[in-house]
């Protein structure tokens, strides 16, 4: 009995160490790197900025993303009210003094991209084709009996608003990012059939990126066209330059950033289900070029998604991510100050931040890097962008006074 509790120790130690040395060596590279980038921020912001003539401002914007959040290069774009651009851009594409990161250099939108969706939708609801409280089986009339009846009842506004049931959160992960099995959804629908809600739809506000995954087939099943053929005409993303994401990089696309990842790196390329995720994460293209189409949508669509109208109970605008309505969240901690309606986006090695206000400029944010722990919550995105934003207006004579928060 104690030769096997020792060989049964031995054992366990033996794996246990050999996942830590694996780890290590895998990781050790990019420890480096996390202490480089503090020395790699100055030199970047030194020789490797460039701003569009009026866009002075804008300059703190890289600067934060690259000095605090830990980014190897950035684009930001703004169009005011009146469409006119302002941009900068720091780091470079591919290497340290390399070719300098340009306004045109694409970068992965990851979550961004569900505004495009969440767009698409609502533009099917104005033309009466969707109705909010349709529910998902309507659309699916092949899905007949379900092991959690519950499915039965989610409907079109309870996946916009990541209320649906599902939670990703789970032992078993989130099912459109698995690493070893290709995601259900959209192929074999079919699984919908087997599934166990965590909660009742309607109850509780979990995200879910196989509800987006779910809403790009409903705009499948409604319009008979694939949902990338679908959104690339309706808001023309050929001619914007906006591409869907595969499993390779496209040759204008930036070098992404791992310092900051605990288990990706390029690897990632190989593991995820790009055409599934097309309605969730897929879109890419630079930080002007998303700004330019959330501009079209917000003036120009009716319904625009970037309107608060009827927000529930729920809802608390105080807090950065406390108050999401149909696809975007709404932050205004000030009764009088600046509203933002906003998604952040991440995939491994980039992340992005898309910002409609409530005066109908539009500001855009892409990053190459995930962000880099902080321990100041003031450091946060949404946080940091509502005081810059709430000055420059300020400054601009739109709000009377500046904000205190």
């Amino acid at each position: 009995m104690k030769s096997k509790l020792i060989k049964y120790v031995f054992t366990s130690v033996v794996i246990c160490g050999s996942f830590w040395f694996y780890f290590q060596v895998n990781t050790y590279p990019y420890k480096v790197a996390r202490w480089f980038q503090p020395i790699e921020a100055k030199l970047v912001s030194v020789t490797a900025k460039s701003c569009s003539p009026e866009a002075s401002w804008l300059n703190l914007f890289v600067d934060h993303g690259v000095t605090h959040l830990g980014a190897y290069s950035a684009q930001v774009a703004f169009l005011d009210v009146e469409n006119a651009l302002s941009h900068c851009e720091i780091g470079y594409k591919n290497e340290l003094f390399g070719i300098q990161v340009s306004a045109d250099h694409r970068y992965r939108y990851a979550s961004t991209s569900k505004l495009i969706t969440t767009a698409e939708i609502l533009k099917l609801v104005s033309q009466h084709k969707i109705h909010l409280d349709d529910t998902l089986i309507s659309f699916f009339p092949e899905l007949t009996q379900f092991k959690d009846e519950r499915i039965a009842h989610i409907t079109i506004s309870q996946l916009l608003n990541h209320k649906a049931g599902f939670n990703r959160l789970t032992l078993s992960g989130d099912p459109m990012f698995l690493r070893r099995n290709k995601p259900w959804c959209p192929q074999n629908l079919i699984e919908l059939q087997t599934l166990t809600l965590a909660v009742n739809p309607g109850e509780k506000q979990i995200y879910s990126n196989l509800g987006y995954c779910l809403l790009g087939e409903v705009i499948h099943r409604v319009t008979g066209e694939p949902y990338r053929d679908v959104v690339s005409r309706e808001f023309s993303l050929p001619k914007r330059d906006i591409k869907f994401i595969n499993d390779f990089y496209y040759a204008d696309e930036v070098k992404y950033d791992y310092r900051y990842e605990e288990w990706f790196n390029d690897s990632y390329l190989t593991l995820f289900d790009f055409d599934a995720i097309a309605s969730s994460a897929g879109l890419s293209g630079s930080a002007t070029a998303l700004a330019q189409l959330l501009w079209d949508i917000h003036h120009r669509q009716s319904p625009s998604p970037f309107m608060l109208n009827n927000p529930g109970a729920d809802c608390n605008l105080q807090k950065p991510i406390g108050c999401l309505h149909l696809g975007v969240f709404h932050y205004q901690p000030e009764k009088y100050g600046i509203a933002l309606h906003f998604h952040q986006g991440y995939l491994p090695g980039s992340s992005s931040l898309a910002i409609v206000d409530s005066f109908g400029g539009v500001t855009v944010l892409v990053k190459s890097g995930a962000d880099r722990d902080q321990q100041n919550p003031e450091n946060e995105w949404i946080r940091w962008m509502y005081k810059r934003l709430s000055l420059y207006y300020t400054l601009q004579g739109k709000l009377p006074i500046l904000s205190s928060h």
